[in-house]
């Protein structure tokens, strides 16, 4: 029995290589026995009945494919801390995912590896051995004590799965723990069992059967209770369901959009309430790289660890916390400083190390846009870039994304010229018609930023020459001319089309996978409750949650 973690670790491999590459895979894995589609959850999918829609096309219910869905690196840790009270942050050290759709939880980016499973073996071996460190306090009774051993195994693989095991499962389960326990001694043996079950497909991925009952006319079934219970703590907190969620789950009161709003509620009060906004507006704007870019030693790692938090605590903030909406989240000029990051910035006032809000001056500022960690991601090493910045308007706030540039255009930086600005270089370099049809529409949102520099800070002129940040914002909904940053932050606020944009990244986040037909319902809907909703995120992941997309699935099929 020593063995049988590396048995079941080749066998995740194979299912994973598998599930992994079929976006639209509907069976079950390998090493999923009976019970683990919750075939006695007898859920109907009520909640269904929000998605209605003025189309139609939308008098009939349809859903996308539901693809079996890795656990990413972030929600590796956050579960494993919510498991176990690990605070190590395994996951930080395996192989990063792929970034599809602009997210790393897209289920094309979850390739397998031998590397991979290897890593996911290294870190259920060294998260077993911490937690047997105190085996009566893991278990909560005796090893030897009569039931003991059953009741951690039906508790902790519960949670671990995040589902009851079944009853053939379970017998398994027991016989590897009870086995192991006998051949290698309580503290080995129950180590063993934990490993195993850390390296199982059950809990390194997010299975979705549905439950039992048999498809309705259009060949869906709902999500059981446990599958929906996942679906939202995923989302929302990106860690396993807590007490709260696998109670409700066994009670079947994940049914209704009002169980299932009660529970988004609850989870957005909590103190985890604020993980996905930070989380989904962190990979939208691209602090993944911050650390990668080169800027010398005035953006040190100290400096650009506090640049993430300001942002991501200003989204927490402005959307969850005040529901601001994406109003204030383009336009508002306040932000969250701490002492060193108001000396990064030259701002004055009273500050200590905890961060606080303070409103900086409003023809200087406006939301995410003029955050450092935006602008100093949006530039070069040596100077600002109005195409990445204009790049990043029209393809993340307006999907709006530009073809490649031609292969015979030379895209290499102008030398710097002193007697004259870099947007002076750049529209003299941008001029010829082959370059004029894309960056016509690119520059000018660019330009609007001219007044931060490549580490975010405010300049009042550009090589000791005046900086000119006005432009006529194209090919949009709101199109016209801005003054600079904070007319253009403005226009933008007022765009129908930036916040169905919004509603298309948050579906990639929320489902994993790129939209398709059967998606356009659920999109239309989810747009309208936006917009009725001025623009609150709380809204749009509210309506996200009781659409049919969420809580039913296409029935059959086989990975």
């Amino acid at each position: 029995m020593r063995h049988a973690g590396a048995a079941l670790a080749a066998t995740l491999a194979s299912a994973m290589a598998l599930g992994a590459g079929l976006s639209a895979c509907t069976g079950s894995l390998g090493d999923v026995e009976d019970g683990a589609a919750d075939g006695a959850d007898g859920a109907d999918g009520g909640a269904g009945g929000k998605g209605t829609a003025t189309s139609p096309s939308c008098d009939t219910t349809r859903v996308g494919p539901s693809p079996l869905r890795r656990l990413t690196r972030w929600e590796y840790n956050n579960t494993v801390h919510d498991l176990l009270g690990d605070e190590t942050r395994p996951a930080d050290r395996f192989e990063p995912e792929a970034e599809q759709l602009g997210f790393d939880n897209n289920v094309e980016g979850a390739t397998m590896s031998d590397i991979v499973v290897e890593q996911y073996e290294n870190a259920a071996r060294a998260l077993a051995a911490t937690a047997v460190a105190d085996l009566p306090g893991l278990l909560g009774c005796e090893a030897e004590e009569e039931g003991c051993l059953e009741a951690f195994l039906d508790d902790f693989g519960t949670r671990a799965f995040r589902r009851p095991l079944g009853e053939e499962e379970r017998a398994k389960h027991l016989g590897f723990l009870t086995s192991s326990v006998e051949e290698d001694g309580a503290t080995e043996g129950v180590a063993l069992w934990i490993s195993a079950v850390l390296q199982s497909p059950s809990f390194l991925t997010r299975v979705e059967l549905g439950t039992a009952q048999a498809p309705d006319e259009a060949g869906l079934v709902p999500l059981s209770p446990h599958e929906v219970a996942s679906r939202l703590s995923y989302l929302l907190w990106g860690s396993m369901p807590d007490d709260a969620l696998f109670a409700a789950a066994e009670a079947d009161e994940l049914r209704t959009p009002e169980q299932l709003l009660a529970q988004v509620d609850r989870m957005f009060a909590d103190e985890k309430g604020g993980r996905a906004i930070r989380n989904f507006y962190g990979q939208w704007i691209g602090l993944g790289n911050l650390d990668r870019i080169q800027r010398g030693d005035e953006l040190d790692a100290p400096t650009r660890a506090l640049l993430r938090e300001e942002i991501e605590r200003f989204a927490e903030e402005v959307l969850l916390r005040e529901g601001g909406g994406l109003e204030a989240f383009f336009t508002t000029p306040r932000t969250y400083l701490n002492a060193e990051l108001a000396d990064f910035y030259g701002v004055e006032g009273e500050f200590d190390e905890t961060f606080r809000a303070v409103d900086l001056p409003a023809d200087r500022h406006a939301g995410f846009f003029t955050k450092g960690a935006t602008m100093a991601l949006l530039a070069h090493p040596e100077q600002s870039s109005p195409v990445l910045r204009g790049k990043f308007v029209m393809e993340k706030v307006f999907c709006q994304g530009p073809p490649p540039p031609p292969c015979d255009v030379d895209t290499s930086l102008p030398a710097v010229d002193p007697d004259a600005t870099a947007r002076e270089q750049l529209e003299q370099k941008t001029s010829a018609p082959q370059c004029a049809a894309c960056h016509s529409f690119l520059n000018p949102p660019g330009f609007a930023f001219e007044h931060f520099d490549q580490l975010g800070r405010w300049r009042d002129e550009d090589r000791d020459l005046p900086i000119d940040a006005s432009g006529v914002l194209q090919t949009t909904d709101v199109d016209g001319p801005f003054d600079d940053h904070v007319g253009l932050a403005a226009r933008i606020a007022t765009s129908e089309a930036a916040r169905s944009c919004m509603v298309l990244h948050w579906f990639h986040y929320a489902f994993g996978r790129v939209e398709g037909d059967d998606d356009a319902c659920t999109l239309e809907t989810v747009t309208h409750d936006f917009e009725e909703g001025g623009g609150d995120v709380r809204v749009l992941l509210r309506s996200l949650v009781t659409s049919p997309s969420f809580v039913l699935r296409t029935a059959g099929g086989a990975p």
